[in-house]
């Protein structure tokens, strides 16, 4: 995944071993899920937990299988699955995204996607074509608004407005 110029972050065994303990609580708690809701045999058949129950054990026996395999594996696992360099632009775009979705309960969807439009062509914008703050506003104002356009107005379905969308809407009702 990176190159070898990369200082190594992560080795590949921590990334399968965290993988195989995710996936095996995954499939716990799937099961535990499962025999809350009853996984036995009843009069017209299964319960509404019997195949659940299965798959979740299914899951977790082949992620130990995954995690002894992590365990017992050694020469192909100790190789780099992420250097420093390249975390760190993994980071650049997770990161944004996170307060993107943080954001739009409170913003809503059209006022935290114009700002997050904004942000990734005014981060880039050394990279490409120097776009100036007009452009920029521009171009992410105007998705938000095609968004708006085509879902509530056009095919009748709102998307959410967010907490300040609710304010607004009530500040808009008071002055009428």
């Amino acid at each position: 995944m990176s190159n070898t110029t990369d200082t190594p972050l992560v080795a590949t065994r921590w990334v399968e071993i965290g993988l195989a303990l995710f996936t095996a609580a995954l499939g716990a708690v799937v099961m535990v899920g499962a025999v809350e809701i009853g996984m036995g045999w009843g009069d017209v058949g299964p319960e509404a937990g019997y195949f659940p129950f299965y798959i979740g054990l299914l899951l977790s026996a082949a992620s130990v299988g995954n995690l002894i395999l992590a365990l017992l594996r050694n020469p192909a696992l100790n190789a780099t699955f992420v250097g420093r360099k390249a975390f760190r632009q993994v980071l650049a775009v997770f990161v944004p995204i996170v307060l993107y979705v943080t954001a739009m309960p409170f913003t809503g969807i059209y006022l935290a996607s114009a700002v997050f439009i904004a942000w990734f062509m005014w981060r880039d914008r050394q990279r490409s074509t120097p776009y100036g703050i007009p452009i920029v506003a521009a171009i992410s104002c105007g998705a938000a608004l095609a968004s708006y356009l085509i879902f509530a107005l056009w095919f009748k379905v709102p998307l959410d407005s967010g907490v300040l969308g609710d304010l607004a809407a009530v500040a808009g009702g008071a002055l009428r």
